[in-house]
């Protein structure tokens, strides 16, 4: 009995390492274009609560947890198309865990260049499989959280959803300040600003 206890036991302890070992290295995927969206909740600035902008990227990882990195633009303010001719662009670097993944982003302005900090999670919407078994890989298409930036010191709600041929996922409209978004290639008229003092540069 003790030596079968004993089996069982060093059974066990290997089979939990190896199915340790696997969930740390299925990993879901970030490989592709994104747009990430954003809506300022508090800031320094009046004029930036409730700002929307968003950005379209590439992001690039590794299966084995590598560093994230990823360069775009900047492609809508307060949910206008901005023309290819006045976008900036924008870099990222981060990591990626199991369940969250943490991006540092350097966005180039017309006057200076600003940062800021996303903290994302992934969601359970359009979960898919890639790669070859014992490795499939999650490709998560939808992330949710927060952002904070330099510019103005602006913080609120950050979305990321998988761009497929350019076009999103299915996800919910993104909503900032009771607005929801206008369809991808929409073009608007630029917005005045309310206030006719100049305005601090947005990210």
């Amino acid at each position: 009995m003790l030596e079968f206890v004993k089996y069982a036991s060093v059974a066990f302890t290997a089979a939990t390492a190896v199915v340790t070992g696997w969930m740390q290295y299925e990993k879901f995927r970030l490989d592709g274009e994104w747009q990430i969206d954003t809506c300022t909740e508090t800031s320094d600035f009046n004029n930036y609560i409730g700002l929307h902008l968003a950005w379209r990227v590439f992001l690039s990882d590794d299966p084995l947890a590598a560093p994230v990195v990823g360069n775009g633009e900047k492609v809508e303010e307060a949910f206008a198309i901005i023309p290819p001719a006045a976008r900036f662009p924008v870099s990222f670097v981060g990591t990626k865990e199991i369940n969250r993944v943490s991006l540092t982003g350097r966005f180039e302005g017309a006057r200076r260049a600003s940062t800021g900090r996303f903290e994302l999670a992934p969601t359970l919407t359009r979960r898919s499989w890639s790669g070859y078994l014992p490795f499939y890989q999650r490709n998560v298409n939808v992330l949710e959280g927060t952002f904070a930036l330099t510019a103005g010191n602006a913080r609120g709600h950050a979305r990321a959803v998988r761009l497929i041929d350019g076009a999103p996922v299915s996800a919910d409209p993104f909503v900032c300040n009771g607005t929801p978004t206008i369809a991808p290639g929409a073009i608007l008229p630029e917005i005045e600003p309310e206030d006719p003092e100049p305005t601090p540069e947005t990210p």
